[in-house]
């Protein structure tokens, strides 16, 4: 039988007879070929995968997020939940603020204000981290000198302490210092909330300001970059679901203390691919 071009053998190789022992190591070029004749006949011509069995039936997303909400409920008073003008104000306001940002790094001014900008975070040492947190208005000159991944783990800390510190159910609404016209000012970011100035805001009575859990994580959403990683988004949605549990806990007469849970709710609902949490889906 005349064989394919492709399969004669370059080499002159006697295939291995029926004394050959395959698990002896070979010691010359032609027992090595004869090994590779003999576990290649070993070998079916034809493989067929098995298919694989799923463990469990997976669920199917609806696109909106990626977690679905059956543990969480809004149970609020309808006197807490923000109308739908106040969250369209509130996000464009937000999207102003990232759209100048955005601007801003493209600028010279930024280049020069990073050579100027030198603050030490340790991100391995959760304590230095919450103490200077708690200790300081969250400029935007520090958030943009902190790379992406910091800014993220960041993030993560913060929805810790705002699950265990209750921030936002405290006697003290989040306060707000005027908006950055421009970041080379190293104006705060901060919540749209009733006006205080900078050195009533600072004031400590019990060692921490009540309000900046909500005004660091309200600070960061502004500088991240998109897109962000998948797990990034698990967080922000936790953050928002967080929100919505510790709102349910208020009561009628609790409108100044919501607003900083409604603004971050709104905010992460609209503009980070949230929106069944939303409080008014379109």
């Amino acid at each position: 039988m005349e064989v394919d071009t492709i399969q004669k053998p370059a080499l002159a190789v006697e295939p291995p007879d029926a004394n050959f022992d395959p698990n002896l190591t070979p010691e010359t070029g032609e027992q090595y070929l004869q090994k590779v004749m003999y576990e290649r006949g070993k070998c079916p011509v034809v493989v067929v995968a098995e298919k694989p069995q799923p463990s469990r039936q997976q669920k199917a997303l609806s696109g909106l997020a990626a977690v679905p909400t059956d543990d969480v409920k809004n149970v609020a008073h309808r006197a807490l939940i923000p109308t739908r003008e106040w969250e369209t104000m509130q996000n464009q306001k937000f999207s102003e603020l990232r759209d100048t940002i955005t601007a801003y790094r493209s600028s010279a001014q930024y280049e020069e204000n990073l050579q100027r900008t030198h603050v030490y975070l340790n991100f391995d040492d959760r304590k230095h981290l919450h103490e200077y947190c708690a200790n300081n208005l969250p400029y935007v000159s520090i958030l943009l000198s902190i790379p992406q991944r910091n800014l993220e783990i960041l993030l993560e800390y913060l929805h810790e302490w705002l699950q265990d510190s209750d921030q936002a159910s405290s006697s003290s609404s989040l306060q707000q210092l005027d908006e950055p016209s421009d970041p080379e000012l190293c104006d705060t970011v901060a919540a749209v909330t009733p006006s205080t100035s900078g050195k009533e805001l600072l004031q400590r009575g019990d060692g921490y300001r009540r309000d900046w859990i909500p005004q660091w994580i309200y600070a960061i959403l502004a500088c991240l970059i998109k897109p962000l990683e998948p797990y990034i988004h698990s967080v922000l949605r936790d953050i928002a679901k967080t929100c919505i549990t510790l709102r349910n806990e208020l009561k009628q007469e609790d409108e100044a203390k919501v607003l900083p849970l409604n603004l971050l709710i709104s905010i992460i609902s609209k503009h980070f691919n949230q929106s069944d949490l939303s409080d008014n889906i379109a």
